[in-house]
């Protein structure tokens, strides 16, 4: 049993690496060049540690109470199949540098299981998931990119007046855009502190799942945080900079004044959403924070970009659940 235990906190980690590796909070800092790109990813890697240190807790107790049916026995085979369909799909969506929800991946992951499930018990799907918890998370999903689209809408309004207060010296203007930077340096470090965690927490789910259920000791509670905020660090350093160069470089031009526009609101609803313990999608939130802004401005997102990002939105899902069931499949076909 130990050795179950064991095998799974390691695998919680390799999905923290690749959680990280899916993080492009820094992609307005790099897209605006308020700060050279290397210096963006050392500082990012710096807060979302912070992130995983200080705001996993909520969160991933949200995503370690059971998203099955209370039929169900959550079994380690469920857990090690949720955990590397989900670290898989994470690194490979990654090097394409497309920004996916692991959110997502984590859900789509537990319906693959509860479908084999319901199979292999001869049982209705219905009773295989925790319909009420589901719908707190679908529920954010939905709600939380609208909130950052409306927000980011209506703080580009805001900024755009401020602007144009401004623009009877070039000299003014600029002294604006430099004021802009330093408050779009605040606002990412406030997100990427907000992101680390709440999407930490897809992996400390498992952590606090064992400590729940009385397999793993909450001594070791300090320790596993530690190392999952240092892990995802590292996704977010070695794998993490193509999403950040892909989403900051390709989407729309921005300055600093428009990147804050969509940074304080990414910001506001992440760091909402964190303290309610309700798991969201930073990349969608952000996303559609771009896109609420660029509408201000009459600017649209670059088709063939926004269509890359849209088409693995679609497909984590079921991509996920099928990887999921696959390894759940493999594990009662062996034991």
């Amino acid at each position: 049993m130990e050795i179950l235990i064991i095998s799974l906190l390691v695998l919680m980690v390799f999905l923290a690496f690749g959680i990280g590796a899916n993080d492009e909070t820094m992609a307005t800092l790099v897209g605006s060049r308020a700060i050279k790109f290397k210096y963006a990813i050392i500082l990012g890697s710096v807060l979302v540690f912070v992130g995983v240190l200080f705001l996993s807790a909520s969160v991933g107790k949200t995503i370690g109470a059971n998203l099955l049916g209370s039929e169900v026995e959550y079994n380690f085979f469920m857990m090690f199949s949720v955990l590397i369909s989900t670290t898989i799909w994470l690194i490979v969506a990654s090097q394409t540098g497309a920004p996916i929800s692991t959110t997502h991946s984590v859900v789509g992951s537990v319906f693959g299981i509860s479908i084999i499930w319901s199979i292999s018990e001869g049982k209705s799907f219905i009773v295989a998931v925790n319909w009420i918890k589901m719908g707190d998370v679908v529920l954010g999903w939905i709600i939380s990119p609208i909130l950052g689209f409306i927000g980011a809408y209506l703080f580009q309004l805001l900024v755009n007046k401020i602007i144009k207060r401004q623009q009877e010296g070039l000299v003014k203007l600029e002294k604006m855009e430099k004021i802009f930077m330093y408050l779009l340096i605040v606002a990412v470090s406030w997100t990427q502190i907000s992101r680390g965690g709440n999407d930490s927490a897809n992996a400390l789910g498992i952590m606090y799942g064992l400590i729940e259920s009385g397999d793993l000791s909450s001594d070791y509670s300090l320790m596993l945080t530690v190392i999952t905020g240092l892990v995802l660090s590292l996704g977010l350093m070695i794998v993490g900079k193509n999403v950040i160069r892909n989403v900051g470089q390709n989407l729309i031009e921005m300055i600093p004044s428009d990147a804050f526009s969509i940074q304080i609101s990414t910001s506001i609803v992440i760091f909402l959403a964190t303290l309610l313990g309700l798991p969201v999608s930073g990349s969608h939130i952000l996303i559609f924070a771009v896109v609420g802004a660029g509408r201000v401005k009459g600017e649209r997102p670059d088709k063939k970009s926004f269509r890359k990002m849209v088409l693995s939105w679609i497909i984590t899902f079921p991509v996920a659940a099928i990887l999921s069931a696959l390894c759940y499949v493999l594990f009662l076909a062996i034991f």
